[in-house]
């Protein structure tokens, strides 16, 4: 049997952190729990990470990264800027969907409140300049007629983020967030998108 790299063993640990954490809850799960899910001792779990604090954060990370990397990817072969819009939106909702009970926002922003911040705000730059890198491509084909693509996608995210606020009546905590109320977002965020493109079609 080969033996295992630390990187393929701290991908098996994010892994089944990941899966506990989808199904019961981040405050719920213990690092015994998950070192049993893998067979290993608890001792073994701290090796790699030092405390449960850095294995959310971890964990956070490794979503947001398949997150961006999927988005990335519908960027890579843009036949429509309206299109590719849309499915986004929709990658985003199913995102919401399957990691709103994960509590990982919550507890991280509890403890470590600047390093969330920063983290939000790194995300946000990331999704402004992929969400102008569809703008920009809708220009140049000649489907959009804008002048400044990245001042338009931080006005298009402001926007849809806007919407999380006024559908629910209240802070959008996706922690506290139903597959219901996803679908009520992003019907409303839909719309909002096709409005948005169609102000900014050439005519």
């Amino acid at each position: 049997m080969i033996a295992e790299t630390k990187d393929e063993m701290k991908e098996r640990i994010l892994e089944a952190a990941l899966k506990r954490f989808t199904h019961y809850g981040s405050a719920k799960t213990t690092m015994n729990e998950i070192a049993e899910d893998l067979g290993c001792s608890k001792a073994s779990l701290y090796y790699y990470f030092p405390d449960k604090k850095g294995l959310h954060r971890a964990v956070l990370m490794k979503i947001a990264e398949n997150f961006f990397a999927e988005l990335e990817a519908l960027a890579e072969h843009i036949v429509s800027a309206e299109a590719t819009l849309q499915q986004i939106t929709e990658v985003r909702s199913n995102f919401i969907r399957r990691f709103c009970r994960l509590e990982l926002f919550r507890i991280l922003n509890e403890t470590q409140p600047e390093e969330m911040q920063q983290v939000i705000k790194e995300a946000r730059e990331r999704d402004d300049k992929l969400i102008a890198r569809v703008i920009k491509a809708g220009v140049e084909s000649g489907e959009l007629q804008v002048e400044d693509p990245q001042q338009m996608a931080i006005l298009y995210n402001q926007a849809m983020e806007g919407l999380r606020f006024t559908v629910l009546d209240r802070p959008p905590d996706y922690i506290d967030v139903t597959p219901e109320e996803v679908d009520q977002i992003m019907i409303k965020q839909q719309l909002l998108s096709e409005i948005f493109i169609k102000a900014l079609k050439r005519h």
